[in-house]
């Protein structure tokens, strides 16, 4: 008779551990996310369209946890078989908690804006949407105007926090 609880009690001690050692959405402190991006670059008229690859880091500072982060953004472009470099700053809003497991949520879904200068006279402004899944992985659809070559820059990224801070581990049962 007394066999049959210890299965329940197990698993509930295991989900007060974990509930103890949850990750919140937009913690303090700073993630420092590398992102790979690709897309293309077009002028919406008779001249090509360019393929576009970007690799960029991103240090970004929670500014009002769980709300706002701001940070800045360097890399390169890899455009019309040429290399450039980009940077600037990045304000990233969380505009939605994803679905609740163990009082944390899986992901998040945020409003990413971002101003780039490169060193080919480019001036980009935009941004786009971005998930973030686990603190971990970040994927975004972005778009950027650039205002003075007079072209828009479309792309998908795949994001990598490198430098996550570790979870303490679980108390031994």
């Amino acid at each position: 008779m007394k066999s049959k609880y210890i299965p329940f009690l197990l698993i509930m001690l295991l989900c007060v551990a974990i509930r103890s050692h949850a990750q919140s959405e937009f913690p303090r402190g700073w993630i420092f996310p590398l992102e790979v991006g690709q897309g293309a670059a077009t002028a919406f008229d008779q001249s090509p369209d360019f393929y576009l690859a970007t690799l960029s880091f991103s240090p970004q500072l929670a500014v009002v946890p769980g709300k706002l982060r701001i940070g800045v953004t360097g890399g390169g472009a890899f455009m019309d078989k040429h290399i450039y470099g980009i940077g600037g700053g990045r304000v990233a809003l969380l505009i939605w908690d994803g679905p609740k497991a163990l009082q944390s949520t899986i992901f998040n879904v945020q409003l990413v804006g971002e101003h780039l200068w490169g060193t080919k006279d480019q001036r980009l402004v935009g941004g786009g949407i971005a998930a973030e899944i686990g603190n971990v992985l970040t994927l975004s659809v972005k778009s950027h105007r650039d205002y003075m070559l007079n072209s828009w820059w479309f792309q998908l990224g795949l994001g990598w926090n490198i430098f996550r801070k570790k979870i303490p581990p679980l108390p031994e049962l």
